[in-house]
């Protein structure tokens, strides 16, 4: 049987104790078959960024289980949490994460460097090649367009061959149509290199290039949504937020 490459089990986080205490994550159930796009969208504050953290192992989930790659990795120490970020998931962020005083070569096989493999110099330039960065590979970051950058942080993502990639916002820093061009190569990622994608969004157009679209509301899976539209996403989300706006009257 064909085990999903992340999955979260009765996932709850909560934040502070007693009457303050918050619960940003509440029994949440979810599988990630590999080779799949799947979005992760609600309200403000449904917990969409926990889900994410805690899958990756940034924070520990106050109860639940998280399997990554048939490893159950909720009980480990740091020292192997911060293994399997190295090894076994790659990262997409808003903001990018390139080191600066890195060439965009050396920052697509930093991961690499971090988990004392050596890098592959091949594979670096495949990558590089396929985001479209390939007479690019020798500048820093500030010689680097937004878009650009994001493409780097795409390849370094994909470097380490990872279970799965976790991407938090990979378009808000960009504009429509260079957010077009990334979603495309994240689309590619999964079209071509059977890459597991797991991607929080809040634009019903991105949402629109994964396979499933997942709905949180107040920590809680609200629905999901197959083949998504923008229009039907964009439906969904008005919708969802009533929701979270009535729950919290």
């Amino acid at each position: 049987m064909n085990t999903p490459a992340l999955q979260v089990i009765d996932l709850t986080r909560s934040y502070g104790e007693g009457v303050g205490a918050v619960r940003a994550l509440d029994g949440v159930d979810l599988g990630f078959a590999r080779g799949t796009f799947t979005a992760v969208m609600g309200p403000s504050g449904s917990g969409k960024t926990t889900l994410l953290s805690c899958a990756a192992g940034l924070e520990p989930p106050t109860s639940g289980r998280v399997v990554v790659d048939d490893q159950d990795v909720t009980d480990q120490d740091e020292e192997h949490r911060t293994r399997l970020r190295r090894e076994r998931i790659g990262f997409v962020f808003q903001g990018f994460h390139l080191l600066p005083y890195l060439t965009a070569e050396q920052n697509v096989g930093l991961p690499l460097r971090l988990a004392d493999r050596r890098p592959d110099a091949t594979r670096v330039r495949e990558l590089l090649t396929r985001v479209g960065l390939a007479d690019r590979a020798g500048h820093l970051p500030h010689a680097l367009s937004g878009g650009q950058q994001q493409r780097v942080a795409i390849a370094r993502a994909l470097v380490t061959e990872p279970a799965v990639v976790l991407a938090d916002e990979p378009t808000g820093a960009l504009d429509s149509a260079t957010a077009r061009e990334v979603l495309g190569l994240l689309r590619s990622s999964v079209d071509d290199l059977s890459q597991t994608l797991v991607m929080v969004t809040h634009d019903p157009v991105a949402a629109a290039y994964a396979d499933t679209v997942v709905f949180l509301v107040d920590g809680r899976v609200a629905g999901r949504m197959d083949r998504p539209t923008a229009d039907a996403v964009a439906g969904q989300l008005a919708h969802l937020a009533d929701l979270a706006v009535g729950g919290a009257a």
